[in-house]
């Protein structure tokens, strides 16, 4: 299934009235949302898969998602926060799925900005990422555990505080302070061409 590029203009009616509107099955509040957000979507897509076909599918799987979990919105949320959460969440997984390809238009990104030659990506990302477990086993236990947790396994800031039976804030604060110590860590040990697909993944999470 193919969700349909609609071209609903927005109402003035306020966010919890479009979503208690989306969740009683109502097709023109899923197509305000959809106008309203489609862009935002895609443009994080782009910004972390480097490929426009890849973000559309994204996006695409996302607003059908909320279609089909509507009943389990809360119009006290913010929609665009859960899409944009979701979206992290979903491009985390592609990644995830996709590692080398995801990886290529990293490097190849990162060839054009530079002007240098990248043929041992391959080579050189395998050595970045022990670069980046050396930093991880360098910070305290559980501030390592937060990160791996966030980045590795793809949960979110309350998730993880389940997992710990720790705050959420904790979890951010630990999680901020192993992001910028490792960003650091990786700037000292590796050449700023190889860090930078590591830092997009980092600011994926942030």
């Amino acid at each position: 299934m193919h969700v349909r590029r609609l071209q609903a203009r927005p109402s003035q009616d306020s966010e919890t009235d479009v979503t208690l509107r989306l969740k009683a099955g109502d097709e023109q509040a899923f197509e305000e949302v959809f106008f309203l957000y489609y862009k935002h979507l895609h443009a994080i897509g782009i910004k972390f898969l480097k490929d426009p076909e890849r973000a559309e599918d994204a996006v695409q799987d996302i607003f059908l998602k909320l279609w089909d979990h509507r009943d389990a919105l809360n119009e006290t949320c913010s929609i665009k926060g859960f899409l944009s959460i979701s979206m992290k969440n979903h491009v985390l997984n592609v990644i995830r799925d996709s590692h080398q390809s995801i990886w290529e238009y990293l490097s190849a990104e990162t060839e054009e900005a530079y002007g240098e030659d990248t043929t041992g990506n391959a080579f050189q990302l395998q050595e970045y990422g022990e670069i980046l477990e050396q930093g991880l086993r360098q910070l305290p236990p559980q501030r390592a555990r937060v990160f791996r947790m966030r980045v590795f396994n793809g949960l979110d800031n309350e998730q993880v505080a389940r997992q710990l039976s720790i705050s959420v804030n904790t979890v951010k604060f630990q999680f901020s302070q192993a992001s910028k110590f490792l960003k650091e860590y990786l700037g000292r040990h590796a050449d700023l061409e190889g860090i930078v697909p590591m830092l997009l993944l980092f600011e994926l999470f942030s």
